[in-house]
């Protein structure tokens, strides 16, 4: 079993463990940032698109794509999708750097626990395709792991954390720290809202340059 492919047998635990605690749940809160209507939604690095799919399911009016760069991810994506027998689903693979859609074609763009695992060339590139990509009056909507306080919460969170050090010590740590509105600022995005949820922020963002 490559990397991949176990990633995508245990990333829906997340859901289970770490999201279904008393609280806010990220994907219910990002479900209700997205209204049932004729719009395009992108799940970009969707993963086994926990995030695009109860949008689907709960908004037939939206079409919403996943994209991801694993084959192992997107399989586990796909059974998903078939099995909720959607019609409002088309899943991509292809990498979030360079996507080849058109641009300005999005209403809105999720890009969901992604950033922190990347570096500062990715950040750029991520946020510069997602910034081509959504429409003039779009919403870039992103959900990452947030500073906790409550000693509990600090105790469940730290195999997270002690993973995602390991694995990227400079730019997990730098993401999980950061003044959020700054950092995507500097990517030219402006924050409109944050939402506190289980171990999570998510942030709705604009364009930079237009109201």
């Amino acid at each position: 079993m490559n990397l991949y492919s176990f990633m995508s047998v245990c990333y829906d635990l997340l859901d289970k463990i770490w999201f279904s605690d008393k609280g806010r749940n990220p994907r219910d809160v990002i479900e209700k940032l997205i209204p049932n209507r004729a719009c395009t939604v992108l799940d970009m690095c969707c993963g086994t698109f926990s995030n695009g799919l109860p949008i689907a399911k709960k908004n037939p009016n939206n079409r919403v794509i996943g994209l991801d760069r694993s084959e192992d991810m997107l399989k586990e994506a796909r059974r998903k999708v078939k099995s909720a027998d959607l019609a409002n689903v088309k899943l991509l693979c292809q990498d979030a750097t360079y996507t080849g859609l058109e641009s300005e074609s999005f209403d809105y763009i999720i890009i969901g626990l992604v950033l922190h695992e990347c570096n500062e060339m990715l950040w750029n590139r991520i946020l510069r395709e997602a910034h081509r990509l959504l429409k003039k009056d779009g919403k870039l909507i992103i959900l990452e792991w947030d500073k906790q306080r409550a000693i509990s919460r600090k105790i469940k969170f730290a195999p997270i954390y002690v993973l995602e050090v390991l694995g990227n010590p400079k730019y997990f740590t730098q993401m999980y720290y950061s003044d959020k509105s700054r950092f995507f600022e500097s990517y030219r995005f402006q924050m409109l809202e944050q939402y506190e949820c289980n171990y999570t922020v998510v942030m709705s963002l604009r364009k930079n340059g237009y109201n």
